[in-house]
């Protein structure tokens, strides 16, 4: 994890030698382009030359590309060493050579020319806070990390974006030095590294467990407490009850065997509260290594959002929401690293990890059971949405093999009672027949679930801001995904990307969609929908869902070009022998917009002739006078 460890006379010594690079190139195995090596060479050079003047003494500790746990993410330069009081001291330094940035209006986002870049600031404090909440010898042992970034070369013209009043939190936890604050940056440094460390401090952190600190284990504790959203009911407690025994049997597993238990259940059964709550329970009862694990960043976004709403700024808790692509690094995988990997939504993983236009990894179904001694996947086959969701139990069952672990499948982990749509199955039996185009029997009890065809989205639109401000749970509009995302990189917010005659209005702006409260004048897609929960829904069926000759159809050629959901990776154009499962992807995708409100719909259709058909297809149920 540490590319170079050495003393600080060691550190200066190879620096005017020039030896470092070579030293990082062997630990890490790999080359350096030339930018690459004349910015370690200048970077590390001026952190040598602002130190000279300090009394740091000779035996403190440097280390050079420490990886921070959990992540892919390296620390430029680290000084490990004891105050004046004796006290274990780390500094956690970001070196950067920019020379001006422009601010935004986002505590933490700067502008490098038209590029967003994180304020190194934030950058060098997440990296601290990671390592105190998760490095067993940290937490155990009372070490401090402080975190500054270093910009060496910046101009001092441009201080004022740097240090726009936006970032002032930020700044607070990690001061920014400029090119003409070298004697300010080594005066922070030198007053917290004043003696050699009577321990080998870097060593024993590289070497550290990954473990929750027991301030975060008491926070998620404190988050949960009295959370409602994820209070558990019926069969959920019988699931969840009968994975901690499992979970803890790996865990405590004298073979070390890894394990893979599949929790199988439709939409509205609970599979995500089990999750979180599995994941309070391993962390804050047994203090284990677990971490919810999802594709979608918006379902992580979101669930962050509803576990923290009631507890005052507790953003470290967002470490322990991981994205299922951080695993396929070798060099960032220890064999069975976790004690437990909680993977939500396990359908939409994908055969390889995405970043940007290029494809990492071998198996990312594999790559997550290789890293954790257990790994519980919540999956529900019919909601995949996209041609590249790889997340089938036939995928799953075989990654296990391969990695040789034990696999759980049993109806102790099904789950079927529905706790949405007013837990009425016969609803969702309704839905499915239309979507399905299959047969529909009555069970001729009455329906208490509101259900109701618009003529216009600016009447949703109307009833859906009524209903939001006289409910608990949010209410919102959502869509299918039939018009192109105009309003992506606006950052005036007047964009709007749908427009349905005087109807118009923007895709979700944040990826907190479901719990931003400024989101109901906003419509909602299937990336931030899945997996949430609304008190009421309103519905645009768009012109990729038709009714002709009598049955429902699909039309995927509404969708925008530059979509990507039906394409395979690497294809520009829809292959012809795809066509049967995207005609499932686009179904699939209305049952999970059609089963996202609690007590009821709205829906509006832009095709008339479903919209009739549904009009239709509401007498076959026996719905109650009840539409509050």
């Amino acid at each position: 994890m540490l590319a170079y460890h050495k003393t600080y006379l060691e550190f200066c010594r190879d620096v005017n030698r020039n030896r470092i690079i070579e030293e990082i190139k062997k630990a890490l195995h790999r080359d350096f382009s030339e930018s690459e090596k004349r910015a370690f060479k200048f970077s590390l050079r001026c952190v040598k030359d602002a130190l000279d003047n300090t009394m740091i003494p000779a035996e403190a500790e440097v280390g050079i590309e420490y990886r921070v746990p959990l992540t892919n993410k390296r620390i430029d330069f680290l000084l490990a060493g004891e105050d004046e009081d004796g006290s274990q001291n780390v500094v956690i330094v970001e070196l950067k050579q920019w020379q001006k940035v422009t601010h935004t209006d986002m505590h933490d986002i700067v502008l490098l020319g038209t590029r967003q870049a994180v304020h190194p600031s934030w950058q060098a404090y997440s990296y601290g806070t990671t390592i105190s909440n998760f490095n067993e010898y940290v937490d155990q042992n009372n070490v401090r990390i402080y975190s500054c970034t270093f910009l060496h070369d910046y101009e001092e013209a441009y201080a004022g974006e740097i240090r726009n009043e936006v970032y002032a939190e930020g700044l607070s936890k990690a001061p920014a030095f400029l090119s003409d604050e070298w004697d300010a940056f080594a005066e922070f440094i030198g007053k917290k590294i004043q003696r050699k460390s009577t321990a080998n401090l870097l060593y024993s952190i590289e070497q550290g467990r990954i473990r929750p600190s027991e301030f975060l284990v008491n926070t998620l504790g404190e988050a949960l407490n009295g959370n409602h959203v994820f209070e558990l009911i019926g069969e959920q407690r019988i699931v969840y009850s009968n994975l901690i025994k499992e979970v803890r049997n790996g865990v405590n597993d004298a073979l070390r065997r890894r394990k893979v238990i599949i929790v199988k259940g439709g939409a509205g059964t609970g599979k995500s509260v089990i999750a979180i709550r599995l994941l309070e329970a391993l962390i804050h009862q047994y203090h284990y290594s677990a971490f919810y694990v999802a594709k979608s960043s918006y379902i992580k976004e979101s669930y962050y959002k509803m576990l923290t709403r009631h507890v005052p700024d507790y953003k470290h808790l967002r470490t322990l929401f991981l994205g299922s692509g951080d695993f396929y690094k070798e060099d960032n995988i220890t064999s069975k690293q976790f004690d437990c990997l909680i993977v939500d939504e396990a359908h939409r993983l994908t055969e390889r990890t995405k970043r940007s236009f290029m494809y990492y990894g071998h198996n990312q179904i594999q790559e997550i059971i290789h890293a954790s001694r257990v790994t519980v996947f919540f999956i529900d086959e019919t909601q995949q949405i996209d041609i590249k969701d790889f997340g089938t139990l036939e995928n799953i069952r075989a990654a296990a093999q391969a990695e040789d672990a034990q696999i759980l499948e049993s109806k102790t982990y099904e789950l079927h009672s529905q706790f949405r749509c007013n837990g009425s199955d016969e609803y969702v039996s309704w839905v499915e027949s239309i979507l399905y185009n299959r047969k529909f029997v009555s069970d001729g009890e009455p329906l208490d679930y509101t259900i109701e065809i618009v003529d216009t989205p600016e009447e949703m639109h109307q009833i859906i801001r009524q209903k939001n401000m006289a409910h608990d749970l949010p209410c919102r509009m959502l869509s299918g995904d039939v018009f192109p995302w105009d309003s992506r990189l606006d950052k005036t917010g007047t964009v709007k990307d749908i427009h349905l005659g005087d109807f118009e209005a923007a895709w979700n702006r944040t990826k907190s969609f479901a719990v931003n409260p400024d989101s109901v004048d906003e419509v909602g897609c299937i990336h931030t929908s899945q997996g949430m929960e609304f008190e009421y829904v309103g519905l645009i069926i768009g012109d990729d869902l038709l009714y002709r000759n009598g049955k429902v159809i699909t039309d995927y050629t509404r969708h925008p070009k530059g979509a990507g959901e039906f394409k395979r990776p690497h294809q520009q154009k829809v292959k012809e022998e795809d066509l049967p499962l995207i005609d499932r992807l686009i179904r699939n995708t209305y049952k999970v917009l059609f089963t996202r409100g609690q007590k009821g719909i709205y829906i509006y259709c832009m095709d008339d002739a479903l919209k009739q058909y549904l009009q239709k297809r509401l007498q076959d149920l026996h719905l109650s006078d009840h539409t509050s």
